[in-house]
C-alpha cells in the first residue's frame, strides 16, 4: 500500500545519506607517535593554562606535562580571580603563577586570560590548554614533535572521558564539535574553511602575535573558531587532529546540569561560525540518522514486510556512531545502539540556547554571564 511505497523511499534515501556522512569523518587522524629524538621546537614551549576555580583539574593536569630532555619548557597557570586555591595548586606543582585581572570592557574571560598568560611566557612557541585536560604519558613530547614549520597551526581534540551514565550524553556535542571543524572530510586541512579545537591549541609566537593573539576574538565565546579564519587569512596551515593516547579531557563531571550550560554556552556561536558545507554535512549526517530511526518505529509498528530492512539500516548507522564515538571517547555501547535519545537531547539544548540567544539571555558560566 502507500505506507510501504512511502517506507521504501525513507529507506532508499537514508541509505545513500549514510554513505555520503562518512565523506565528514573520512580524514582522522589521530597525533602520530613522535621519534625517539624528536622535540621539534627551537625557541622553547610555554604551556598556558587559563583556570578560574580549576583547583582539582590542575592537581591532575599539572603532574601530566612531563618536558622532554633538553627542551626549554615553562608551564603558565593563569588564575583567573579563583576562589578555590587554584594559584596555591598552581605552585605546588611548580607552575608559574599570573593573577589575572578582571576582563576589560568588551574581553571574555578566557580570551583574556590567555593574553595575559601569553604577556608573561618566554617561549617562542605556544600551548594553549584548557584545565579539564591532562597529557597522557608522552604527550608532550608528541605534541612537541608536531611543531616545527613556523607557518602553520595544530590543535587537538582531547580524548573524552565519560565514566558516568550522565556524562554520555555529551556523545553527540563531541561528534558535532569534531565534525564541525570540516577538517577531517576529503580535503582534510586544504579545505578553504578549517575550525581549530580551543581545548589544545599549539602556535608559534610569531604567528599569534601577526594575527593579534586573542585581542581580535576577544568578545567571542568560541574563539578558537574565529581565531581559526585569522590564521586562514594570513596563509596559515592549519591542522586539527584527535587526541587519544596523547590527550585526554573530562569535562561535566559534576553531571548533567554542568553537561547542559556547558555546552550551551556556546552551541549557537559555534554553528555560526562553522564553514557553511560542514553545517550541511551535519545536518545531512543527522537526517540519515534520524530517518533510519524514524523508519524502524514506522515498520514495527506497521508490522511491515519492510521491517527487517528497516532494523538492518538502523544498526549500521547506530555501527557508525559507535565507531566515531569511539574515536572521540570512552563511550560505551548502548549509547550508540540508543542513539535517537542522545540526537534528541541534543537537538533540546541546541533548541533553548536559540530561543535564550533570541531573547538576549546568557548562560551563567563559573559564576560569570557569558552571552
Amino acid at each position: 500500500g502507500v505506507m510501504e511505497i512511502l517506507l521504501a523511499a525513507v529507506l532508499l534515501l537514508t541509505g545513500p545519506f549514510w554513505l555520503a556522512s562518512w565523506a565528514m569523518v573520512v580524514r582522522l587522524r589521530v597525533v602520530p607517535r613522535a621519534e625517539a629524538d624528536a622535540t621539534g621546537l627551537d625557541g622553547g614551549l610555554s604551556v598556558i593554562i587559563p583556570a578560574r576555580n580549576e583547583k582539582e583539574n590542575l592537581a591532575r593536569l599539572l603532574p601530566s606535562l612531563e618536558a622532554p630532555e633538553g627542551m626549554p619548557f615553562e608551564v603558565i597557570v593563569v588564575d583567573d580571580q579563583s576562589s578555590d586555591g587554584t594559584a596555591d595548586c598552581a605552585r605546588a606543582h611548580g607552575a608559574t603563577v599570573v593573577s589575572g585581572e578582571a576582563p576589560p570592557d568588551g574581553w571574555l574571560g578566557k580570551p583574556w586570560a590567555c593574553r595575559q598568560g601569553v604577556n608573561a611566557a618566554r617561549g617562542q612557541w605556544l600551548l594553549f590548554l584548557d584545565a579539564d585536560t591532562w597529557l597522557e604519558p608522552g604527550g608532550v613530547k608528541r605534541i612537541a614533535a608536531l611543531a616545527g614549520d613556523e607557518r602553520a597551526v595544530h590543535s587537538i581534540c582531547p580524548y573524552h572521558r565519560v565514566p558516568t551514565v550522565a556524562e554520555q550524553w555529551s556523545l553527540f556535542f563531541n561528534l558535532v564539535m569534531i565534525m564541525g571543524t570540516n577538517a577531517f572530510t576529503i580535503r582534510g586541512g586544504e579545505a578553504r574553511e578549517v575550525g581549530l579545537f580551543g581545548q589544545a591549541l599549539l602556535v608559534p609566537r610569531p604567528l599569534y602575535e601577526e594575527v593579534g593573539g586573542h585581542g581580535t576574538v576577544k568578545g567571542e565565546v568560541l574563539e578558537n573558531f574565529h581565531l581559526s579564519r585569522h590564521f586562514g587569512a594570513c596563509g596559515a596551515q592549519r591542522t586539527c587532529w584527535l587526541g587519544r593516547g596523547t590527550i585526554t579531557m573530562r569535562m561535566f563531571p559534576g553531571g548533567v546540569r554542568d553537561l547542559v550550560a556547558g555546552w550551551g554556552k556556546g552551541i549557537v556561536s559555534g554553528a555560526g561560525a562553522t564553514a557553511k558545507w560542514a553545517v550541511a554535512g551535519v545536518a545531512a549526517w543527522f537526517s540519515a540518522r534520524f530517518s533510519a530511526a524514524i523508519a524502524l518505529l514506522v515498520a514495527l509498528g506497521a508490522g511491515s514486510s519492510l521491517a527487517a530492512v528497516a532494523l538492518g539500516l538502523y544498526l549500521i548507522c547506530a555501527a557508525q556512531v559507535f565507531f566515531l564515538a569511539r574515536q572521540a571517547g570512552s563511550f560505551r555501547w548502548w549509547a550508540a545502539l540508543l542513539y535517537p535519545a542522545g540526537l534528541i537531547f541534543y537537538q533540546a539544548v541546541f533548541l533553548a540556547a536559540v530561543r535564550r540567544k533570541r531573547r538576549g539571555g546568557t548562560t551563567s558560566w563559573k559564576g560569570r554571564d557569558v552571552a
